[in-house]
């Protein structure tokens, strides 16, 4: 499985660059070497790399109830792409952080997890498996809950823990 990870913050020094990391970690576990590519450092992925993939997996903050606009820009201009480079994407995964509760980001509509499975997954292919991968209310969790789900995207993505997909 040809796996492309794109991972979107500005700060190199993010969570959501330690999820990234842990994620190419566990994927590296599981003998897959993906193509990374730091939207927040100007690194975008061409056509070919995204034609040639089979799984996605967006590494993200989730601000505001939805995707950061870095990554939102992408996208748009990824769907627009008349090659339709994500046909061939069979599994699409969304890694993300919350600063609200489940139960908040429910009652908001969850937007960015809806757009990820009905408009992004929409230029996936037909039969492509969608997994939304968050921790709610990181800015309230203790560190020892925050190293955790960092260990438990690595083991999710080494093959190791499938109870993480859409907690």
């Amino acid at each position: 499985m040809r796996t492309v990870v794109v991972q979107a913050h500005p700060l190199a020094a993010s969570y959501s660059a330690a999820l990234a990391d842990h994620v190419v970690r566990g994927l590296g576990e599981a003998g897959i070497e993906p193509a990374v590519f730091r939207l927040g450092e100007g690194e975008r992925p061409d056509t070919d790399t995204l034609r040639a993939a089979t799984r996605l997996v967006l590494v993200h903050p989730t601000w505001w109830g939805g995707q950061p606009a870095m990554l939102l820009d992408w996208l748009h201009e990824v769907m627009n792409d008349q090659r339709r480079p994500l046909a061939g994407v069979r599994r699409l995964t969304s890694v993300t952080s919350c600063g609200s509760s489940q139960l908040v980001n429910r009652m908001q509509g969850e937007w960015g997890r809806r757009y990820a499975e009905r408009q992004v997954a929409a230029a996936c292919a037909p039969d492509v498996v969608v997994e939304w991968l968050p921790l709610y209310k990181i800015d309230r969790q203790p560190q020892h809950v925050i190293t955790a789900h960092l260990r438990s995207v690595q083991q999710r993505f080494a093959g190791q823990d499938q109870a993480l997909t859409n907690r």
